[in-house]
């Protein structure tokens, strides 16, 4: 029993970290505030790949840790989210694996998003580079179109998912509004920082503005 006891602390002990991992609100910009999220830690009956509909993601059930919070700023209504996930050896590489393989063939036809209250909508998912990120990231512009309850829905948004190791890291834009300029900006500027934090074991320190 004392030996099964010392692996299972063992092994406990070598499990980055998400708290540490996640992005400081600094690294968003000057006077983001974070904030925590209804079912944001852990991972029972949540979902962290979503990317073109939640089917066909087996990671999921690889996932050992989570954490996903919000940060906001006043009067400003670009948001980002970032969400850090530890996984059972080689998940993380597999989710990567089938996030690159769902942007890539993403239907041409209305899907189901897994969004609870919208009907089938057209998912548009087009690659975007930075050459910040880490090796291997998969950086996209999606946009989400359809009728929604009789109205018009068009909304575009932006993700980032990159990986060290076993754990990995998804940085996505929340916007109110048109897209903008500032909303891919600010998610890449974010999802860079989020690699630093994957570098350095969360050790990156704060960039000025």
């Amino acid at each position: 029993m004392r030996t099964l006891l010392a692996l299972v602390t063992l092994l406990g002990a070598g499990t980055p970290n998400v708290a540490k991992l996640i992005l400081k609100p600094a690294q968003v910009g000057p006077g983001y505030v974070l904030f925590h999220m209804v079912g944001g830690a852990g991972v029972t009956n949540t979902v962290t790949l979503n990317l073109c509909g939640v089917a066909g993601y087996p990671s999921e059930g690889r996932r050992a840790t989570r954490l996903q919070v919000t940060y906001l700023k006043k009067r400003a209504k670009i948001g980002i989210s970032n969400e850090v996930v530890t996984y059972r050896p080689g998940g993380a590489a597999q989710a990567m694996r089938e996030v690159i393989n769902h942007a890539d063939a993403c239907p041409s036809h209305p899907i189901d998003t897994g969004q609870a209250g919208l009907p089938k909508l057209l998912v548009t998912i087009k690659r975007i580079h930075d050459a910040r990120l880490l090796k291997g990231a998969l950086a996209v512009e999606v946009r989400v179109r359809g009728t929604v309850k009789g109205k018009k829905y068009d909304e575009t948004s932006y993700a980032v998912y990159q990986r060290r190791g076993d754990v990995l890291s998804g940085t996505y834009s929340l916007s109110v509004g048109p897209n903008t300029a500032a909303q891919r900006i600010l998610l890449l500027h974010s999802a860079e920082q989020s690699a630093q934090n994957l570098i350095h074991g969360g050790n990156a320190g704060t960039p000025t503005a």
